[in-house]
């Protein structure tokens, strides 16, 4: 009994010490439970002001830029890339009895293709055909995949539509991104169409007439059959020159043909 008395000095006994213990340690923890739940509401309500905040300033930037362009992303070519009214015959280039005849086989997607059409058909044009020594003709050789089909046909059914297609060959060609990952989708097709005028239902209308589709792998078929396998490929008076040939090199080429022709 003597030890239970001095085990107390404060008249509670180690026993009901202890229990009071854990009896203020379970209060403590649920006060911070509590006081944790709170915070819940206040951290959704500064997450959805945040949000709030970042619409209006996107609407704030789209109003000061003038609005969303349907055709933004669609990047014009310069003028002095877009073949002379004067020169064209349809899907040709020049005077029909000029002395060389040169057939150009590419593919919209080809890299080296928009390489050629930007460094060597302006020489091209602006000089031989130019001058009445060669008669230029585009080619269909499409092979990369369903947006070469696409922009193939495109072309031709913008030459059909009004007899844009060296206007819309400019626009395919500047606006090359990869392969088949969306550049010439059909709306971005459609979006170009209508960058020149076109009408987009009538252009859209078109683009599923299967004759065009046709067209274009057939004219793929007859180049296999004169030895193309990659693009670009020239045809100069039947001679191949496969690639991206040397201005002067091709240049060269083309005064020997002509001077054979004479």
């Amino acid at each position: 009994m003597a030890n239970n008395d001095q085990g107390s000095t404060d008249g509670m006994t180690r026993k009901q010490r202890r229990a009071a213990e854990r009896a203020a340690r379970k209060s403590g923890s649920s006060s911070t439970s509590k006081s944790g739940g709170g915070s819940g509401p206040s951290m959704l309500m500064i997450s959805i002001g945040a949000v709030v905040i970042g619409l209006v300033a996107v609407a704030a930037l789209v109003l000061l830029s003038g609005g969303l362009d349907d055709n933004a992303a669609v990047a014009m070519p310069p003028d002095d890339k877009i073949a002379p009214a004067e020169l064209r015959d349809g899907r040709s280039l020049g005077d029909p009895n000029a002395p060389v005849r040169i057939e150009a086989y590419e593919d919209p997607q080809c890299p080296a293709c928009g390489l050629f059409t930007e460094r060597i058909e302006p020489l091209l044009v602006g000089g031989p055909v130019k001058d009445g020594t060669v008669y230029f003709t585009y080619k269909d050789f499409a092979f990369l995949g369903p947006e070469s089909f696409d922009a193939s046909v495109a072309m031709r059914v913008a030459e059909a539509m009004d007899g844009k297609f060296w206007d819309y060959h400019a626009i395919v060609f500047h606006n090359q991104d990869g392969e088949n990952r969306g550049a010439f989708s059909r709306e971005q097709l459609a979006d170009m169409a209508e960058a020149i005028d076109l009408d987009r239902d009538e252009f859209l209308e078109l683009m599923d007439d299967p004759q065009f589709l046709a067209d274009v792998e057939a004219e793929g078929l007859e180049g296999r059959d004169l030895g193309v396998n990659s693009t670009p490929s020239l045809i100069v008076n039947g001679e191949l020159v496969a690639g991206v040939p040397n201005w002067d090199d091709l240049s060269a080429l083309i005064e020997a043909q002509a001077e054979a022709a004479a």
